[in-house]
């Protein structure tokens, strides 16, 4: 567990069927690639995804950066924020087709410790998949809201 800072973001906002999730990132991607060469934001830290409640048939969503200074709205790129909070975290190596089974053990963890999950989870994309790189390789930070 640990608290998070507030943090400013710069995203792009979708609600997305589970099947369409890897056409949304990339098109959200694409459009704050453009954005950021257009000098909108400045990231601070790598990509990152914020769902708003435990993704089902469908998943509200923010696909972004952490951001130094202010936004300029470009397209559907826009200002957000991650609020102050308490998380749980763990970390997940490997392939983004296992990040379920990794949500699911930080679940249990938290249950274990006689917590309760909050309604906004996030994860941090520290490697960014490139053509060819083994998806073995790639590692992503999980962050959980916690209930007070």
């Amino acid at each position: 567990m640990t608290e998070q800072d507030e943090q400013a973001t710069a995203v792009v906002t979708g609600t997305v069927a589970m099947g369409e999730l890897r056409a949304f990132f990339d098109r959200a991607f694409d459009e704050l690639g453009r954005a950021m060469s257009d000098g909108a934001f400045k990231p601070s830290g790598p990509p990152m995804a914020v769902y708003h409640g435990v993704p089902a048939e469908t998943v509200h969503l923010e696909v972004g950066f952490p951001v130094q200074g202010e936004v300029t709205p470009q397209g559907s790129v826009v200002a957000g924020r991650l609020s102050a909070s308490r998380v749980a975290t763990s970390v997940h190596r490997g392939n983004y087709d296992d990040l379920g089974q990794s949500w699911q053990r930080l679940a249990e963890w938290v249950g274990h410790q006689g917590l309760s999950l909050g309604d906004r989870m996030w994860e941090v994309y520290v490697t960014e998949p490139r053509p060819g790189d083994d998806p073995a390789d790639m590692v992503t930070k999980l962050h959980w809201t916690l209930r007070p």
